[in-house]
């Protein structure tokens, strides 16, 4: 079967996520693999890559919250509100009111539209708009809603702030580096943003990507397996659900070996009894079924 589960990284500054992801199967030898919610080249932290069947399991885990702790900059604006942009205006002799900040970060809690930056990858005619920008068309990007769940200030100068954001998927950081600048009367942009959680992981479980070459070389296991890797209740079931799943039939409450209270809708990870994932089914009981198949796995 190969290798097949999850990889933690901890991403450099000065690199894509696709650069980065390329250096992971050049030092595993894998042929699949590709990385979940992608980090700018300027961006630091968490990054996680599915290896294998590990590349299946993206739907069922981005429901996560993520976590950023960013350093936003008001001396400036910049064409792609971060500090990789070219400048459009300077702000001279900057002083914030950091309680003004603490009250925008206050209204700015929980579901709000939030404006993508130009150069982002949401689509206009099939195409993304930062390609459309650079080729200096004039579309706009269109709102999208965001979650955000919770936000810090640590630190800040007369210039900067360095802020805690705990947010949905889909959050842009550049955003609200923007708008908050704007809200103050300044400038605003990404000097600095490093991802601390992000999938249901952790930064402190991840690897730089020398240290996991050298985990390698030694011959280390580095890859989280597909059943640890979900972080949704898991079910075991009889050796004849084992075949009735990997042949694709509904879930029956007769092959379930563990008790499992969800909502209807929900789902969960069901294993053999060797703990390999089987398939991912969704709840739905109805007349000895208990669920449905979403994703199916192969175990062996």
């Amino acid at each position: 079967m190969g290798k097949q589960g999850i990889i933690l990284i901890d991403k450099p500054e000065g690199i894509t996520s696709r650069k980065a992801l390329d250096r992971v199967m050049g030092m595993l030898k894998v042929k699949r693999a590709g990385h979940f919610g992608s980090l700018d080249p300027f961006a630091t932290g968490l990054l996680c890559i599915g290896v294998g069947q590990g590349t299946k399991l993206l739907p069922f885990m981005h429901a996560h919250e993520k976590e950023y702790v960013a350093t936003i900059g008001f001396d400036m604006s910049t064409d792609t509100d971060d500090v990789t942009g070219t400048p459009t205006r300077r702000f001279c002799n900057v002083s914030i009111d950091i309680e003004k900040s603490r009250q925008w970060f206050e209204q700015n809690k929980g579901w709000i539209n939030q404006v993508p930056p130009r150069y982002c990858a949401q689509k206009f005619n099939g195409k993304p708009l930062y390609k459309l920008t650079r080729e200096n068309q004039d579309v706009q990007p269109r709102p999208k809603q965001v979650y955000i769940e919770n936000t810090d200030i640590l630190e800040y100068g007369p210039d900067w702030i360095n802020a805690r954001i705990v947010c949905s998927r889909g959050t842009y950081i550049r955003s609200i580096a923007r708008d908050l600048g704007a809200y103050l009367g300044y400038g605003g942009y990404l000097r600095e943003l490093r991802r601390f959680k992000s999938e249901g992981f952790h930064l402190d479980d991840a690897s730089t990507i020398d240290a996991l070459r050298e985990k390698v070389s030694n011959g280390e296991d580095v890859i989280i397996p597909l059943s640890s890797a979900l972080h949704i209740p898991k079910v075991r079931v009889t050796r004849t659900g084992e075949s009735g799943i990997l042949d694709g039939n509904p879930i029956q409450v007769s092959w379930l070996l563990d008790d499992v209270n969800v909502k209807q809708g929900s789902y969960v990870a069901m294993l053999n009894t060797d703990m390999r994932l089987l398939c991912i089914a969704r709840s739905q009981p109805f007349e000895g079924i208990w669920g449905y198949i979403e994703r199916g796995f192969q175990p062996y």
